[in-house]
């Protein structure tokens, strides 16, 4: 996330974001397109303090797949995940979680961000910004919602109102919607579609 991308604070508090689209390296006779629709934010200035963030974050990621008739042992997972950074974290002991429909009340993003837990901080430069994603349990990549499949098609993923929090930051915050496919079996593809930053204040 640049901070040449980023959206001065206390500029607009929600609005749309633009849709993506992004066809997936694979192998000859298969197809893989990501599409990212219905992309929007509303900051919750109510929930804010100067050391916290709050925002509701809606989306829609699909996958449309096509594989040779032959393609055996599809392992196909397709996920929609939210990145986050902040100019200077604050508190020491400080954590991003996550709640909301498709979360666990109270749950952290150990299994959604990589496996970086509630207690740990990202430090960063004046004037930049940072994200945390990879792996979490399993080897699979991070998400707030995903589901699973084993055949060729085309399959969705919504988040509705999704509750974004970061906590003890001070500076400015921003995010960004990941849509992200990853196909196992006899040949692995994985690919990531990544939205437009939006400023978190």
């Amino acid at each position: 996330m640049a901070a040449a991308a980023s959206v001065a604070a206390g500029s607009a508090n929600a609005g749309p974001l633009p849709s993506g689209q992004k066809t997936v390296p694979a192998p000859a006779g298969w197809s893989v397109v990501l599409k990212s629709t219905g992309n929007s934010f509303a900051i919750q200035g109510s929930l804010a303090t100067p050391q916290s963030r709050s925002a509701w974050v809606s989306s829609n990621g699909s996958v449309t797949v096509k594989a040779p008739a032959d393609a055996k042992d599809i392992q196909g997972k397709l996920g929609v995940g939210v990145i986050k950074g902040c100019q200077f974290p604050g508190q020491i002991g400080g954590g991003i979680s996550v709640t909301g429909p498709s979360a666990g009340l109270g749950s952290s993003l150990t299994a959604d961000l990589g496996g970086v837990g509630a207690d740990v901080s990202v430090p960063l430069t004046p004037g930049a910004t940072d994200s945390v994603t990879g792996y979490s349990r399993g080897d699979q990549p991070g998400s707030i919602d995903s589901i699973k499949f084993t055949k060729a098609g085309t399959y969705n993923v919504a988040i509705k109102d999704q509750n974004v929090d970061i906590k003890f930051c001070s500076g400015y915050a921003q995010a960004r919607v990941v849509t992200w496919v990853e196909i196992k079996g006899s040949n692995r593809i994985q690919g990531f579609l990544y939205g437009a930053p939006f400023s978190l204040g």
